[in-house]
């Protein structure tokens, strides 16, 4: 479930390499949010990070699905966040796992659209998502926990479709993935009920952008997602009104 409640403290950053994600950690933050991207043929990384309580996290980066899987399995940690690198060959993920006690969590990879559906099952919600192409088509991976909280995931949407589905079920975004398919921007997305107070999300903002809504907005960021494309490096953000 997206943070409701806004952190003491967050900030975030982009243009990361992959070995020097730990120098952009301040003491006291958590990372909230890595999301992969290439410059050129090289790995790089956004993240989000919040100054808050709770137990300790830590990444692992760019693993092939079946590596992945055993590292969450051997390590006893929950995943928490995923992210998936662009590019040719297998797809590598990249993790956020969190120790200690929480919420029951698992990852759940190479899925096709009904598998990933079948996740919420009213009992479990998916905590993160990332889609990505394959020679047997689009497939998802997802970190699901338990939560008994209404959710949804729409696939294959613009943002035109997504925004009309959001006022269809009354609900407010807290994961949104954006890919390119065909030439048409689309979005796969995880929605909850809306809870009173103002939140946004915008689909194609450079840097500059997002650091201008958020301050616009006086909100802090629950999601945040970049991509590559003819335009550049472009972001889609959640962001909810801080009080």
């Amino acid at each position: 479930m997206a943070a409701r409640t806004p952190p003491e403290a967050w900030y975030w950053s982009y243009d990361i390499k992959p070995e020097d994600i730990d120098s952009v950690l301040v003491p006291g933050v958590r990372l909230v949010r890595l999301s992969s991207y290439r410059k050129g043929t090289s790995p790089r990384f956004a993240a989000l990070a919040y100054k808050e309580p709770g137990p300790a996290r830590r990444y692992v980066l760019e693993l092939e699905a079946a590596a992945a899987a055993k590292h969450v399995q051997e390590s006893g940690e929950r995943p928490v966040a995923i992210t998936v690198a662009p590019g040719d060959g297998p797809p590598r993920f990249s993790l956020l796992l969190e120790a200690g006690p929480g919420p029951v969590s698992s990852l759940h990879l190479d899925l096709d659209e009904a598998a990933a559906r079948a996740l919420l099952d009213g009992q479990h919600g998916i905590a993160d998502l990332v889609t990505y192409p394959t020679g047997d088509g689009r497939r998802y991976a997802a970190i699901v926990d338990e939560r008994t909280t209404p959710s949804w995931l729409f696939t294959g949407l613009t943002a035109q479709e997504l925004d009309a589905k959001l006022v269809e079920h009354g609900a407010a975004l807290v994961r949104v993935r954006g890919y390119l398919e065909a030439g048409r921007q689309l979005f796969a997305a995880v929605a909850e009920p809306a809870e009173p107070g103002p939140w946004a999300w915008y689909p194609s903002l450079d840097a500059d952008a997002v650091a201008r809504n958020l301050e616009t907005n006086k909100a802090y960021p629950v999601d945040l997602d970049a991509t590559r494309d003819e335009k550049g490096l472009r972001f889609a953000v959640v962001m909810y009104r801080s009080p």
